[in-house]
């Protein structure tokens, strides 16, 4: 297969990949941001690179099929990964997928079936230029997209540009400390307290629990059948449009907590906007509306009371959109030293 090497400003389709902790999407987006075609799979659990690669392999395939399209009609692949991935596809660091991805080649590995013009980013980059470039990031050159989802972290774009810092990984918000006598700890970093024990999945589940040991009526119960290992934040959730007073209870932490965690980012960054997106912020309001209150009551100076805290339009698609944005702005994120 001869490789395709267009110009970027020549590129028209792109095949975007986001390589999640629980899931693999992967979708064929052209320039103008119109999605041709999408796919889900569940990411094999902790598994190793290789039976996620297959499982990626097979997705393609499928995508192709769907399409009536291969890989010889796309002009690059991009790929967010749930990692610290250098832009020649070398996994540095890992929290929510496997050890055995430390130090291995995706690049490499993918070309053996897949030969293509590639671009990587870790799942914070991603999300980031995706609404940038198609999302509620648009025409706005200094904001902030924050994921809440197994992880919380934030990508930054000033001027225009995204902003990794000098060591590579600007942004990494969900591991400040909120609580350092808190008993909760990070199954990411390690620490005790960080902001991803209280406001990502691990977080909430754990809040929920504590709550509804006080509040043994709640619906929550009984949408879990009384079985608290199945309790996640879409039950909680559900509970909470339900009128459930012990969920909407929750959602006010939680979003409280959070809160704080972005005053903070904004007293030090001050964007014009930040941008909320992965699987928890669909929750909406209910975790939005007391972000707000926390940042319009202590930011300082009292300017940046008025930054705008929107919730991402792409949604779950954020990654993929980014991915292919990369493609097509010939975007490279953390060049190896």
């Amino acid at each position: 297969m001869a490789l395709k090497t267009l110009p970027p400003e020549s590129r028209q389709l792109a095949l975007a990949i986001d390589i999640g902790g629980t899931r693999i999407k992967a979708g064929l987006i052209r320039r103008d941001g119109s999605l041709i075609a999408l796919e889900r799979r569940a990411t094999p659990a902790k598994a190793s690179p290789e039976c996620v690669v297959l499982e990626l392999l097979d997705l393609v395939h499928s995508l192709c099929q769907e399409s009536a399209l291969d890989i010889t009609q796309m002009d690059g692949i991009g790929i967010s990964l749930a990692g610290f991935i250098r832009s020649d596809g070398v996994v540095t660091a890992t929290a929510h997928l496997s050890k055995e991805w430390i130090g291995y080649d995706l690049h490499s590995r993918l070309m053996r079936d897949l030969e293509s013009v590639y671009y990587f980013a870790l799942d914070t980059p991603a999300p980031t230029l995706g609404e940038a470039y198609y999302g509620a990031g648009r025409e706005v050159d200094n904001f902030v997209y924050v994921t809440v989802s197994t992880g919380i972290g934030a990508g930054i774009m000033v001027n225009g540009r995204y902003f990794t810092g000098g060591l590579g990984w600007a942004g990494g918000v969900g591991h400040t400390v909120i609580d350092e006598t808190s008993l909760r700890r990070c199954e990411g970093c390690g620490n005790y307290g960080c902001l991803e024990t209280f406001a990502a999945t691990q977080g909430i589940i754990a809040t929920t629990q504590e709550y509804i040991e006080d509040n043994p009526d709640s619906f929550i119960l009984a949408l879990v059948n009384d079985d608290t290992t199945r309790i996640t934040p879409e039950i909680v959730y559900q509970a909470a449009l339900r009128g459930d007073s012990t969920a909407q209870q929750i959602w006010m932490r939680v979003g409280h907590i959070l809160g704080i965690g972005l005053l903070n980012l904004i007293d030090i960054i001050a964007p014009k906007r930040i941008v909320v997106g992965g699987g928890i912020s669909q929750a909406g309001d209910l975790l939005l509306d007391p972000v707000r209150q926390v940042v319009q009551q202590c930011a300082f100076p009292p300017q940046l009371r008025q930054v705008e805290i929107v919730q991402a339009e792409l949604g779950d698609l954020s990654g993929i959109f980014g991915a292919a944005a990369m493609v097509f702005y010939d975007i490279h994120v953390n060049l190896p030293e």
